[in-house]
């Protein structure tokens, strides 16, 4: 039999362009191409056909000279094809702040053609967006340039490539695909792909080119702005014929046999329906579907009215086969694997009322093998016009409530990445007493274990891939390098979580306000299980408060504070700087700057009622002098919301081990005086109860949060884990300060809710062996470089950083 080519068409909505932590001002836009995969693969598979664009020309109408007088920094050089390339290019844009957004809202269109049959292959395809920068240095910088641009004296070079394995694109595709570049070029690109199965043709009529077949003239004519009027028409049994019927009888009704014999004849005729057709059906029926499921969820019924007017979708009247789903998924099946001659007899016991239609459609005088090919062809025609004219109704839609769209497909994207990250999350047994470790040593147990759960969970991590149509290679690492992460959480005895609503909660008592310590422990814990993308349910601005360790600086904290501004773009975030000369002085008086810093940004940026959450994102010394700065911070206890420490020492370091760390640690202390050294040390008193450390941990702290991480690591040294984890080991029987530890651990969560509390114990893969990696420094600073970790977090536990 006959098979026909299939056209699939691809549309890539690029929405908005977001500058996060760019290092260079200059001149960016994005070019796209689409590739087959693989090293021996042919090349370009998709060819760009045509672009759209959402601007509102008549607002400019409306202003007139003013705004053709006004330079549009973010449209200096219009969206374009390259045609030798095979390439799609957005705008271009200047780029001269951090946070500056770019509203594009421009459509590139592919169009890639494949044999029918091999669609069932699905083999996959490579998407690859591009970073183009052209440097403005000699142009004497963006600001200069901006004043006077000379585009086209610009060059641009790449800097950065993002990578999309896609597949399935005849089935109809529509995924939200955010395009995050490397750390170096940190912006990303709110990014949506559209799929659908546009027609079945043969190699004479190809869509939107020089063929002169009736359903290439009536495609060409409506992707053109014309209408249906020009479809072959049927006037009682005449048809006009389409040039391309006669390819179809040659091949169709090649046979003498089937050219005399009128039931194989239509037995042939069943056949092709159901390979060919039925495909076009079910993308027309796809497409409908979701065109009207994004009119309801996305637009408002009078912009519907305005978009699609009262006449709805284009209906498909076809002659479609009359049996069950199970018996056409059959015949389908038969009629793409069998040869023609047992294709045509599975059908014949199948063939219902198929063939009386068709007969009756034609009349006895056109029951003939051209006026069936004839008819084919018309068929054929009205499906791919009909699909055509749903798909430009579809594109018109997006680019009229881009973010809307953006916003429904973003919620389904993130709850498909959320539990491909949860397959590295080992959730342990809930616990009562947030004090005391556990009966086995997670330090001795959680490496051996790492191991064995990354063999066991990489089918599941499979299957949790396979849910993506559109997969971006390089977010998610293979699960033999990711990071593991093993949660604990605890009950108090109680119901592990509560929702409440803010009305509900009960109110504290005299008694309990006097003791704001013990107060908290009365108070609900909120629970919030909802995307990131959810509208949030409080006012006012959530402010992440991100601070660095010990001889470290705000740029350190840079990844952490980028990869939760990808999720949280209405978030602020300050990366504290007031320390960074300050790390080896007194941690009481670093948590006075913190303060004030905190403070003055407060009133900066969020004064007066627009503050609605503060939390601490800290590293190493930082979740110290986080602490430290707490007791200053009590006019916003009722604003703080998370507190996340990595690798924290908040009982100090021990020194009572002999290791390459501690030995180094004490000729440190020796040979710099450091006040800080000392105090986490627990050297800065003789009483052992008057050192800072003991101290602090009797001030208000942990109580003040809604959530209260403490992540560590077994192979960190910098942050021993038992430290880290602020609890009791059973290893301390033989420690002679073990009752001063076991009274700040006991400060320090008395007044905690234990359901409030995680702790996170991350299994970092470290391939190379080094000195660092030997006295514990690589563990301490994968804190701070390893993005697959940053990224769990932020969406595993997207309700902390809400």
């Amino acid at each position: 039999l006959m098979s026909l080519c299939a056209v699939v068409e691809v549309a890539l909505h690029f929405e908005s362009f977001r500058n996060i932590d760019l290092f260079h001002q200059g001149l960016y836009h994005l070019k796209a191409r689409i590739c087959w995969e693989g090293p021996d693969s042919p090349g370009i598979a998709a060819k760009p056909c045509g672009q759209l664009s959402g601007s509102n020309i008549s607002l400019e109408a409306d202003t007139g000279a003013r705004t053709s007088e006004r330079t549009d920094h973010h449209n200096l050089i219009p969206a374009h094809i390259i045609d030798d390339q095979c390439t799609y290019s957005t705008r271009s844009f200047l780029i001269r702040y951090c946070e500056e957004e770019v509203e594009l809202n421009e459509i590139g269109q592919f169009r890639l053609e494949v044999p029918l049959e091999k669609l069932a292959d699905d083999a996959p395809l490579i998407l690859e967006v591009d970073l183009m920068f052209a440097d403005l240095t000699r142009h004497g910088g963006a600001d200069s340039f901006g004043e006077n641009p000379d585009v086209d004296s610009t060059e641009f070079k790449c800097v950065s490539t993002c990578r999309f394995r896609v597949k399935s694109l005849h089935t109809g595709v529509h995924e939200f695909c955010p395009v995050v570049f490397d750390e170096y070029h940190f912006c990303l690109t709110n990014l949506m792909l559209h799929s659908v199965l546009l027609a079945a043709e043969d190699e004479g009529a190809k869509v939107g080119k020089s063929g002169k077949g009736a359903d290439s003239l009536a495609l060409r004519k409506l992707s053109s702005g014309g209408s249906l009027a020009r479809l072959p028409s049927m006037s009682g049994n005449s048809i006009t014929m389409a040039p391309s019927a006669m390819s179809i009888v040659e091949s169709l009704f090649c046979s003498a046999d089937v050219l005399e014999d009128r039931e194989q004849m239509l037995q042939s005729a069943e056949v092709f329906y159901t390979k060919h057709l039925d495909p076009l059906v079910a993308s027309h029926s796809q497409l409908s579907n979701w065109f009207n499921q994004i009119c309801k969820e996305c637009i408002t019924e009078a912009q519907r009215e305005i978009l699609v007017g009262a006449s709805g979708l284009p209906t498909l009247p076809l002659p479609v086969l009359t049996m069950s789903p199970s018996a056409r998924a059959d015949s389908v099946s038969t009629a793409s694997t069998a040869p023609p001659q047992a294709a045509m007899s599975a059908l014949a016991a199948r063939a219902g009322p198929f063939r009386a239609r068709l007969e009756a459609r034609l009349g006895p005088s056109q029951a003939t093998s051209l006026g069936v090919a004839t008819q084919l062809v018309a068929d054929l025609n009205v499906a791919s016009c009909r699909i055509l004219e749903t798909w430009h109704m579809l594109l018109a839609l997006l680019l009229h409530s881009p973010r809307e769209v953006a916003l429904h497909l973003r919620e389904s994207w993130e709850t498909r990445v959320s539990r491909r990250w949860s397959t590295s999350v080992v959730k342990e047994t809930v616990r009562p007493d947030v004090g005391k470790c556990g009966k086995t040593d997670s330090c001795a147990v959680h490496p051996t274990l790492a191991e064995t759960v990354r063999k066991a969970v990489s089918s599941a991590d499979t299957e949790a891939a396979e849910a993506f149509f559109v997969q971006d290679l390089g977010m998610i690492p293979p699960v033999t390098l990711r990071p593991l992460i093993f949660e604990e959480r605890y009950s108090g005895g109680g119901a592990a979580t509560v929702s409440v609503s803010k009305s509900a909660a009960p109110k504290a008592s005299k008694k309990e306000a006097a003791s704001p310590r013990k107060a908290s422990r009365g108070m609900p814990v909120e629970r919030d299980d909802r995307s990131p993308a959810a509208p949030k349910q409080y006012h006012g601005v959530h402010l992440l408060v991100l601070v660095h360790g010990f001889q470290g600086n705000s740029f350190d904290m840079r990844l952490m504070r980028n990869n939760l501004a990808l999720l949280y773009p209405d978030s602020m975030f300050l990366s504290s700087t007031c320390n960074e000369d300050n790390t080896e002085g007194d941690i009481n008086d670093m948590g006075i700057r913190l303060a004030q810093e905190v403070v003055n940004y407060i009133c900066d940026w969020c004064p007066g009622s627009a503050l609605g959450r503060l939390s601490f994102v800290a590293h190493s010394l930082g979740g110290l002098i986080v602490r430290a700065a707490l007791p200053l911070l009590h006019e916003y206890s009722n604003k703080m919301f998370t507190f996340v420490s990595f690798s924290t020492s908040h009982l100090g370091i021990f020194g009572d081990k002999i290791s390459l760390f501690n030995t180094g640690f004490w000729m440190l202390k020796k040979w710099r005086n450091s006040m800080f050294l000392q105090q986490v040390s627990m050297t800065d008193h003789d009483n052992p109860r008057e050192t800072f450390l003991y101290k602090l941990a009797k001030l208000r702290g942990f109580e003040l949060f809604q959530n209260v991480i403490l992540t560590s690591c077994c192979e960190d040294q910098y942050g021993p884990m038992q430290s880290a984890r602020a609890e009791i080991h059973p290893d301390w029987e033989g420690v002679a300060d073990k009752e001063v530890y076991r009274e700040m651990v006991d400060n320090l969560w008395g007044p905690v809710r234990p359901e409030r509390v995680r702790r996170l114990d991350i299994n970092f893969v470290i391939l190379e062996k080094n000195l660092d990696s030997f006295i514990g420094r690589t563990a301490h600073i994968q804190f701070l470089e390893c993005q697959p970790m940053m990224k769990m977090l932020v969406h595993n536990w997207s309700a902390l950083f809400r």
